[in-house]
């Protein structure tokens, strides 16, 4: 029996502890509840409870704003303060030390594919490569967002 999504068995011996759990994170919040077996009456109708349970989390948390969030959130790691844009200066050619500086958009598109642009400096300049970028990835997530509206 392959759980659905969202929803793991949890089977340990040590504690005797025979459940299924679901697992929901959405906006920096996590969900966790137990469905256990012999609460429950059984391995199978546990599951079923923690389907509907999860089900029912789905339904309050629309999947086009999840996926809308996803894309947008600031990394910790972000520098430019634009989720999805980033500087990036690279050695072109190791044997002469040549570098590439450049601004980098980068997206997922409806299918989570990753993908990404690059805005030379040296081609548009700091603040224009910049902005450039910034564009390239407001219009690649309107895109994406207007295919995930359209989807049923």
């Amino acid at each position: 029996m392959t759980p659905p999504r969202n929803i793991i068995r949890v089977d340990h011996e040590g504690s005797r502890t025979h459940a299924w759990r679901v697992t929901l994170q959405r906006w920096n919040g996590i969900t966790v509840k137990t469905f256990s077996d012999s609460v429950h009456g059984g391995k199978r109708k546990a599951l079923k409870a923690a389907g509907e349970y999860r089900n029912g989390l789905l339904r309050q948390h629309s999947p086009l704003k999840h996926h809308v969030w996803v894309r947008t959130r600031l990394r910790r790691n972000n520098t430019s303060g634009i989720p999805g844009v980033g500087r990036y200066e690279v050695v072109a050619n190791p044997n002469t030390g040549r570098r590439q500086v450049f601004w980098l958009a980068s997206w997922a598109n409806e299918r989570g594919v990753r993908h990404q642009r690059k805005f030379f400096i040296s081609s548009h300049g700091e603040r224009h490569a910049k902005r450039l970028a910034i564009t390239e990835r407001r219009r690649q997530l309107n895109r994406v967002c207007a295919i995930k509206c359209a989807q049923p």
